[in-house]
Parts: structure tokens; sequence; C-alpha cells
């Protein structure tokens, strides 16, 4: 029965990837060669290997397509715009082919305002509102992955966003979703008692040669179908310089603190943060270091009194961009433990690689 199950496992991979494959080849180019309308395609795929030092179950060794986008975007009139972004992904052996976004948004509406309605990423923090396939390092980090899934956090729903005057440099948002799942899940979920909600708030600077520094405080909230209430507040800075395609020097963060409260009032809470300088070697290479940490702040023992524990990853990264559509990565991680007065106690290392190919117009970044 094992073996059967195993067999049904090993067979849905190949046709997951079949089905998003021919769509890839066989849908995908009729739009450009057929319409005239503005419309644009774009296919992004993630290549990643993995290996550990030593044999872990956390790191297996193995080389896979961790995603394959498919993209479309274009005017939808002289008003609106619209996406619709495919994604096949790997979890756990098994390759899943779901919609990442299918949106309708306008930045003409109304003056000074940006309105999106449908299925998006959540626009909070850096990393979960941008794609895995344009982050700057290969894997979430611990923060990232703890706080809102390895990809990050999807939802149906509306968000508005408006600037300030110049010379105030803010931009805020806030929206509101359907909150019925919180992170990545292949499940309906169930109806909360409160959706989930949140608000930005950013700020721009520019700096002298080229450089911009961009830096906002987040909030997220939301109760779930028993009762269980969680509140997200973080801070996400992005500081670069641009030398035409070149980014010279690039330094993103992200720090998070969350608290968990059950039906029954109990909390929990938990703090992360990550850190990631940049800078250009020479030509397409560049090195980068990320930074992780993630602590419990109110764990106890048996006897009631508080435990200190955190855990910490280092990952040198090595980045060849050959162009705006490709990207080579490796990187090496470090991973330790502090826990009461054991510290710096490393407990697991493993090196990772990295391919990412786009074709077709990729959509512009903000910043």
């Amino acid at each position: 029965m094992q073996e059967q199950q195993g067999l049904r496992t090993e067979l849905k991979v190949p046709w997951m990837l079949s089905i998003a494959w021919i769509t890839v080849v066989l849908i995908a180019p009729i739009p450009c060669m057929a319409d005239e309308s503005g419309l644009k395609t774009n296919v992004a795929v993630d290549i990643v290997g993995s290996g550990a030092s030593r044999r872990s179950e956390k790191v297996p060794t193995k080389l896979q397509v961790r995603e394959a986008e498919l993209s479309f975007y274009a005017p939808i009139d002289h008003v609106f715009d619209g996406i619709l972004g495919l994604a096949a992904h790997q979890e756990a052996g098994v390759a899943h082919f779901e919609i990442h976004e299918a949106s309708i948004s306008s930045s003409k509406l109304l003056p000074s305002s940006r309105l999106r309605f449908g299925q998006f990423f959540l626009g909070i923090g850096r990393l979960n509102s941008t794609h895995r396939h344009d982050w700057p390092f290969v894997s979430a980090p611990r923060v990232h992955a703890e706080f809102f899934g390895a990809e990050g956090v999807s939802d149906t729903g509306f968000e508005y966003a408006t600037a300030f005057p110049e010379w105030a440099a803010l931009d805020v948002s806030v929206g509101i979703g359907n909150g019925w799942t919180f992170g990545h899940a292949h499940n309906e979920g169930k109806k909360p008692k409160r959706p989930t909600h949140y608000a930005r708030l950013a700020s721009f600077f520019g700096l002298p040669s080229d450089g911009g520094l961009q830096i906002a405080a987040n909030y997220l909230a939301r109760t779930d179908s028993e009762g269980m209430r969680t509140v997200l507040v973080g801070t996400d800075a992005v500081m670069k310089w641009r030398e035409g395609r070149t980014i010279p020097f690039l330094i993103q963060s992200e720090v998070w603190w969350r608290e968990i409260q059950s039906a029954a009032g109990e909390k929990s809470k938990s703090f992360g943060l990550y850190i990631y300088p940049q800078a250009n070697v020479m030509g397409p290479l560049d090195f980068g270091v990320l930074y992780d940490e993630y602590r419990m702040l109110n764990l106890k023992d048996a006897t009631g009194m508080a435990i200190k524990k955190s855990e910490h990853s280092l990952a040198p990264t090595l980045s060849i961009k050959n162009s705006e559509f490709s990207t080579f990565r490796a990187n090496y991680t470090w991973q330790w433990m502090d826990e009461g007065k054991k510290s710096f106690r490393v407990s697991n290392s493993f090196f990772e690689i990295q391919s990412i190919f786009t074709l077709g117009a990729h959509p512009a970044h903000e910043f």
C-alpha cells in the first residue's frame, strides 16, 4: 500500500509539471502573436539545489524546479490594469499548480491613489510583497518563513494606497482580505471572526549618486474561526545605489514582532529579524551575507522560570547576474542556537545553489 502511494506521488509531480509546461509552450505565445492591446506575458523559473555537510532530514540533497510562474498583465482599458499569475511549485515532493495573483488595479480612478482588488500577495514588508524569484538571496529567512510562510501571505481582498504631497515623502496603504487562511495553504479554511487587515506607512529618501532609501512601518492582525488572535508589527528598510543596470551596494532588512493570543487568553510572543548587505565585486558578480535571528520571548520551564532561546543563521551568498533575465546564486549557511548558558553551538550547516531565468517582459518593480 505504501509503495502504491509513493508511486502515485511520483506520478503526480510530472503530470502537474507537464500541465504547467503545456500552458507555457502552447498558450503563452498566442496573445503575443495575435493581440495588439498591450497584453504581455512573463515566465519565471526558479531552480534550487541543496545539500547538507552531514545527513539531515531538513535539508535533502536534491535539485528541483522549486517554482515556475506564468504571468499575464496588461491595461484592461484606459482606467484599469489587470494581472493573472499562475504558479507551479514543489511541496514535499508534490507539485501544485495554482493561482498566485488575479487582480484588477487602477492608479487613475482617484487622484494620488492606487486601488487593487482580487487575489494578491499582501502589500506589507519587503519580501512578502515581492515574488520569491526576485529576492536577492535563495531562501526565506527564519522570521519570514515562521510569520508568513516560505513564499508569503496571499489573500483575496481589497487594498487602497495613497501618496502624500511630494514634500511629505509618505505613502500609506491599507487592506483587508478574506482571512479564511493565513500563509500558504491548499484548503479553503474557515470563516474568521475578524478577517486579515493590515496597514503600511512608507517613506522614500533620495541619496547622492543615484542612491535611495525606503523605510516602512507595518501592522497586520486577524482572529481565526477558533478565536485565536494574531498581531504582527514590523519595519522594513531597503537602501541601494544604482549605476545603469548594476547595483554597487544594497542593504535590506526587516524586523518583526508577533503576538498570538488563544481563545483562552494565553499569549505567545516572538521576535525576528534579518539583514542582508550586498556589494558588487565586479561586472555581474555580487557578494552578500544574510544574517537572521528568531526568538521566542515568553518561554518558561516547568517551574515557571523564563527560558532564553534564540536561533541564528549566517549565509554568505555569491550571485552572478548575467542580465535582468538570468541569475545564478550559491550560498553556504551556518545555523546555531543560544539556549540558557549554551551559546553559539553550531547545529546545522548546508549549501544551496540557484538558477533563475525569465522569458518575456517582467513587470517593473517600485524600488
